[in-house]
């Protein structure tokens, strides 16, 4: 299997994200929400979930929960947990997702810059 630690997103990779995820609009968080489902559900079909994907499954799931945990997060956090869904969604990202054993390199490493940003700010946020 191939290794995570193979690609890493540059500093340039994370300024075009950011720039993206200033545009993402938040209201179509119920749809992307309804399309995660079936996406995970067809990797799931396929069987054979290499280590990558399983941390991938695991780490999108962790968002989800995120969201969900936490109804009154400011819209930037919202923006950008929606932006790494939306990333994991697209097929034809940086790196296509049916490209055995690479394609969802690219989305792991978005998710986890996103998961590791997010849950720093988290730990930071004032207790009610």
């Amino acid at each position: 299997m191939t290794n995570p630690k193979l690609l890493q997103l540059t500093s340039e990779d994370k300024l075009d994200y950011l720039e993206k995820i200033k545009k993402v609009d938040i209201n179509r968080k119920n749809m992307i929400l309804k399309i995660l489902g079936p996406k995970i559900e067809s990797m799931i079909k396929k069987g054979n979930l290499n280590s990558v994907e399983i941390i991938l499954i695991d780490d999108i799931a962790k968002l989800i929960g995120i969201l969900e945990l936490y109804p009154d997060l400011p819209t930037n956090m919202v923006k950008k947990i929606l932006f790494a869904l939306t990333y994991f969604i697209d097929e034809n990202d940086e790196v296509p997702d049916i490209i055995p054993n690479y394609g969802y390199l690219d989305d792991i490493k978005v998710v986890e810059w996103v998961l590791d940003d997010v849950r720093d700010q988290i730990d930071h946020m004032p207790r009610a």
